[in-house]
């Protein structure tokens, strides 16, 4: 075996020592710094430490596989390297300055005869490669970028359908992903409150950001399902701050006395994520009277985004994403029949009127909370791979299963716009694949200014309404649920 060939390269970031330590030693974001880098997989659960492996698939298709050999947190990783043609040692230091951070690279490249002359005889090719990996590194771990701008191309593609449609699949969020910037946001000790979080969107969404340090709450119905998936959680990302909430958010009791709880306890909330959703057919009331589909997916969402505004600015940069669907294109709200009572009922049309009313309010309170420092938009997920489009759209789900993307792909936005710098310098905006679209398609969707005052002054009335009387009934709320203690034992 010929000498090793040496690189080592440094750059210096102002981003602080433990958040560019986070960010570099989860080692599968070398995809969004490393340009020869087309995927990046980390293989092992739990916190990455000693032993922990990932596997880096190049552009030109070869595979690498690391291994973390030595830890040091906020000080050094060493890394060895298996390739077909190489294998390879290599270091990422990190050092405090007064500037920020310096991050140094030393890579030893061990190569067979042949191949180490040919890379002897042309060194510049390997310099060139550890001198765009650490420009890249650099890009990444700037945080102070703009926000995407709607595109006219995006809006136009939307009103047709064929184009429109297309993108909401696993081949549109592949084809988006080639624009994205990084997303180097730290969100160590941040809070979010993810509702629906058992399954699908809503359980990626918290896996990911549990994954970057975020404490996470997670509001689900079934109090053995959620303890499980918080267990699940725990185990992936080896991040042990998962709690979990129970509550049925198609109930204003039940909304209401989550919503004490979780000001009860102090928290600021840093992330909220509205994602609980289910489609009902036939028409249904819960045991308030009110449809099903208005209950769960808008006044639920408002009562309790309303309710939990106190802590959300106590935050310093409180994000609130409500997901949505692409059906909400089609529909209209109707503030006179919130309920669905008249005509013949549908429960995707139900489904798609609720989500354009939670459009509305989305607008209306990045408005209204633009000087609080709570940035306030909605996502579309595309069509994602879930339970919930399995049971509900069975037919659907038959045809497009092959292009569905996984819930991963589908929570992608919804985590970006709770983490990412720059998105929080848009507000009341619509999203899909971390680009913005319309909110409306055609004319004919349009709310009128008196039927938007209609729609808050009803919601508002309901809030109001449906809060407890007494605080007797206060003393008979359910209690906070398990510790996280309790769930990683």
């Amino acid at each position: 075996m010929a000498d090793p060939i040496i690189l080592d390269e440094s750059i210096i970031t102002p981003r602080p020592l433990d958040e560019t330590f986070a960010y570099i030693s989860e080692f599968n974001s070398i995809e969004q710094w490393d340009p020869a880098v087309a995927s990046a997989e980390k293989l092992s659960q739990g916190a990455t430490g000693i032993g922990t492996e990932f596997r880096i698939t190049m552009r030109g298709g070869a595979v690498l596989h690391y291994t973390v050999e030595e830890f040091e947190a906020n000080k050094r990783v060493l890394m060895s390297v298996k390739a077909r043609l190489f294998s390879a040692e290599e270091e990422i230091r990190f050092a405090e300055q007064k500037s920020g951070t310096e991050v140094r690279y030393i890579a030893k490249f061990n190569f067979p005869g042949s191949v180490a002359k040919i890379s002897k005889a042309f060194p510049w090719v390997l310099d060139r490669v550890g001198k765009a990996t650490m420009k890249g590194m650099q890009h990444a771990l700037d945080n102070n970028r703009p926000a995407p701008q709607p595109s006219r191309l995006l809006a136009t593609a939307d009103k047709l359908l064929v184009p429109g449609i297309w993108r909401f699949t696993s081949l549109g969020f592949k084809e988006a992903k080639r624009r994205w910037q990084p997303d180097s946001a730290y969100l160590g000790g941040k809070h979010a409150v993810i509702t629906g979080a058992t399954s699908g969107i809503g359980e990626a969404a918290a896996t990911a950001l549990a994954a970057r340090g975020a404490k996470i709450t997670l509001v689900a119905r079934n109090q053995k399902k959620a303890m499980a998936v918080a267990s699940d959680i725990i185990r992936e990302t080896g991040n042990p701050d998962v709690t979990i909430e129970v509550a049925d958010l198609s109930l204003m009791s039940e909304v209401h006395a989550l919503s004490v709880r979780l000001l009860a306890s102090g928290q600021p909330i840093d992330m909220l994520i509205n994602n609980a959703g289910a489609l009902f057919n036939p028409r249904q009331e819960t045991s308030e009277g009110f449809e099903k589909s208005f209950a769960l997916l808008l006044l639920g969402p408002y009562i309790l985004t309303e309710s939990l505004y106190p802590a959300l600015k106590k935050s310093d940069d409180a994000r609130v994403v409500n997901v949505l669907s692409g059906g909400m294109y089609a529909a209209k709200i109707k503030p006179s029949d919130l309920h669905y009572k008249r005509g013949e009922y549908s429960g995707s049309r139900a489904y798609a009127r609720a989500k354009r009313g939670l459009m509305i309010a989305t607008e209306n309170w990045a408005e209204r909370w633009r000087g609080d420092g709570i940035t306030v938009n909605a996502m579309h997920p595309g069509w994602a791979d879930t339970p919930g489009v399995q049971d509900a759209l069975p037919a659907f789900y038959k045809i497009t299963k092959r292009l569905l993307r996984s819930p991963g792909q589908g929570a992608d936005t919804a985590v970006w716009l709770a983490a990412a710098a720059e998105a929080a310098k848009a507000s009341g905006k619509f999203w899909l694949d971390r680009e913005q679209h319309p909110s409306h398609l055609r004319a004919s969707t349009r709310e009128s200014s008196s039927e938007r005052q209609q729609l808050f002054s009803e919601l508002e009335k309901l809030m109001q309404n449906t809060r407890p009387a007494t605080p007797k009934r206060k003393a008979t709320q359910k209690k906070p649920v398990a510790s996280t203690a309790r769930l990683s034992a």
